[in-house]
Parts: C-alpha cells; sequence; structure tokens
C-alpha cells in the first residue's frame, strides 16, 4: 500500500499504472489517521523528515502508521537518524 496525503497521490497511481504494478502496490489517497488498510504490513517506508528532522511535523503520523499498521518484527525505513547541530551567531 502506498498511502499519500497530497494530490501526489494521483501521479503515484499514474506510475503504479505505468509500470504495470496494479496488482502489486495499491495507492491510497489519504492520511495515515484517517485510512482504513486491510491488513497489517511488513515495511513501512516513509519520507517524513522533511528538513531539519521536524519541520514538516509527520513523525507523529508515522509513529501512528507504526503503532497502528506494523506487524511485529515489521521494519520502518529510514529506522533512526542522527540531527547534528552547532551552536551560531549571525552578529559580526
Amino acid at each position: 500500500y502506498a498511502v499519500e496525503g497530497s494530490d501526489m497521490a494521483h501521479v503515484a497511481k499514474k506510475l503504479v499504472a505505468a509500470n504495470k504494478l496494479e496488482g502489486v502496490v495499491e495507492v491510497i489517497h489519504g492520511v495515515m489517521e484517517d485510512v482504513s488498510l486491510p491488513e497489517k504490513v511488513d515495511v513501512i517506508v516513509s519520507e517524513w523528515m522533511g528538513f531539519y528532522l521536524f519541520h514538516e511535523a509527520m513523525l507523529p503520523s508515522v509513529l501512528f502508521a507504526r503503532d497502528k499498521w506494523l506487524n511485529k518484527g515489521g521494519a520502518m525505513l529510514p529506522s533512526e537518524v542522527t540531527l547534528w547541530a552547532a551552536p551560531c551567531n549571525t552578529y559580526a
């Protein structure tokens, strides 16, 4: 399943069809908190980080998906991130 909350879901459906994967990938237009999948999944792949890891505020949705839809022993990709930060001063 490919769950996409934006209108990019329509593009994803066209890509799935162009690659003859209709029987493999089902694109669902909606947000994780509102969709209903027919079954739990073995892998969750998500680009939840945006920039600065938290800017797009998608982490709660990914954790919701993990808790509701990921099979025991399943994998999340990416599974970890590292944020490097250093103090700086913009004053001359």
